[in-house]
């Protein structure tokens, strides 16, 4: 599963640098640092244009079907209503380098704005408390006619300084009538909801429901609705004030791991010693090759089979920024 400081503007620019995902993905990027410092981004911050809440899809608890997924993502007033957030404001790709995953946290270095020539940022807002959080659209162009938003991310800032974003939306139609989705829903205690779905030749699965907050410093991280022990088939540790606290294992695909680059891995799960507090990572992160048997009928992995193989790196976190990151 798929992780610089942050960057300050003189109106708002964007700076990132290295980063790795670890909550639904653990990713393991580059550590270069990538500036993007050549313009303005123009973010509306008139207050009058704050939107109420809740804003999304209500009912992706109830989306459980192929049907009743392309039946979200084809309802014409859902679309209209998200496009009354006024995306009119066209933001030059050089200037912004966005995560192609919404479960990212700052630092990263993943960009997906290479293959898109129209970025547009909502006149209407989101407001919490003193901080602004913006919707930026990445539209297709290049393979249909008329250009539609295939990605919708939301940025968090505070005093004209970029805080965090998360991608929220997503409609991706891939070759054969392939495709990928996620719904969203920010409700009225601005907690935010997202399922991905992917319809390909295998068999449909329903995907978790993955929720997230609003933390006092404007980042985001994992909701949990129930404080205490938590486990499921991807990740186990503890739950405080319904984030992630102290020590966790997660045995999750990490997506941005190069197999030919890094051979030991021969399939792209890893095995995370992983801490956290107040819901960010922090401490020293251990990653190690998991150690799995896989179905003959289906190829999906046999979840009590997994253990921790050999470690084949280290990360080290502050703040939830990624500081180092060494091989083994």
């Amino acid at each position: 599963m798929p992780k610089i400081n942050i960057a300050c503007f003189t109106i708002l620019f964007f700076l990132f640098s290295c980063y790795s995902k670890a909550q639904t993905e653990n990713k393991v990027p580059n550590v270069e640092t990538h500036s993007t410092d050549k313009g303005l981004l123009p973010f509306n911050t008139n207050k009058k244009d704050c939107i109420s809440l809740p804003f999304g899809y209500p009912d992706i608890s109830k989306r459980i079907t192929v049907d009743s997924v392309l039946s979200a993502i084809q309802d014409e007033h859902k679309l209209k209503e998200i496009n009354s957030l006024q995306f009119e404001k066209t933001v030059k790709k050089d200037f912004v380098l966005l995560p192609e995953d919404y479960d990212v946290f700052l630092p990263f270095t993943t960009t997906v704005n290479e293959k898109y020539d129209r970025i547009k940022t909502a006149t209407d807002f989101l407001c919490y408390g003193d901080y602004s959080l913006y919707f930026m659209a990445v539209y297709n162009t290049v393979r249909y006619t008329n250009p539609y938003i295939e990605k919708i991310y939301l940025v968090s800032t505070k005093n004209n300084k970029l805080i965090d974003m998360k991608r929220i939306y997503l409609n991706h139609q891939g070759e054969m009538g392939f495709a990928n989705y996620t719904l969203f829903n920010i409700d009225k205690n601005h907690i935010i909801s997202l399922r991905d779905y992917e319809l390909t030749e295998n068999p449909f699965q329903l995907k978790p429901i993955h929720q997230y907050q609003i933390l006092p410093s404007g980042k985001f991280a994992g909701y949990y609705e129930h404080d205490g022990s938590y486990k499921n088939d991807e990740e186990q540790g503890l739950v405080k004030n319904h984030k992630k606290e102290g020590k966790w294992i997660e045995t999750k695909s990490n997506g941005s791991l190069d197999l030919q680059k890094h051979p030991e891995f021969t399939d792209p799960y890893t095995y995370l010693e992983a801490e956290y507090k107040n819901g960010l990572p922090t401490g020293q992160w251990k990653f190690y090759k998991l150690l799995q048997q896989y179905s003959e009928e289906t190829g999906e992995p046999i979840l009590n089979t997994r253990k921790k193989g050999p470690l084949i790196y280290t990360e080290i976190y502050k703040d939830g920024v990624l500081e180092k990151r060494e091989f083994h």
